[in-house]
């Protein structure tokens, strides 16, 4: 399993794929709108280096994905931080340690850019025990959702 950091514009069409079959075949969709990611945009924050793109390939399949936007901190003046805004495997290579090595891949990297704090958000809906406290991380916060 390869692990690196790719660009984004190079791969958008696996990224897309692997994060549309992952909400396909997963819980993933559960208590939200239907997915309609707008590409665009993410493309346009690689161009302004506000996000990186962390990937997990066998061979040259693309199987998982760690996409994070970059940004200072609101409040937190001058942290640089890293939000996690997907982080996806697919679903027939889970239980394999991608999504570990993926983040602990990142977290290296990351340090590089200048980031001070990284987040990362657990969907409540999966009924597994998140993977970050194991990493590391703690539990600052919890977020509320309503679709209206």
């Amino acid at each position: 399993m390869l692990i690196h950091s790719e660009l984004l514009r190079l791969c958008v069409n696996e990224v897309a794929d692997l994060i549309a079959d992952y909400y396909a075949r997963t819980n993933a969709q559960e208590g939200i709108p239907p997915l309609m990611i707008h590409w665009p945009f993410f493309l346009k924050l690689e161009k302004k280096h506000s996000l990186l793109l962390y990937t997990a390939r066998e061979d040259t399949k693309l199987v998982g994905v760690n996409m994070y936007l970059l940004m200072l901190h609101p409040q937190h003046y001058g942290m640089k931080t890293a939000i996690c805004n997907t982080l996806g495997v697919n679903p027939d290579y889970r239980g394999r340690g991608i999504a570990t090595d993926l983040v602990k891949y990142a977290e290296k990297h990351l340090v590089a850019y200048g980031v001070k704090m990284i987040v990362h958000g657990h969907r409540s809906i999966y009924k597994v025990e998140p993977l970050f406290p194991k990493l590391g991380f703690v539990e600052t916060e919890r977020m509320y959702t309503k679709v209206l």
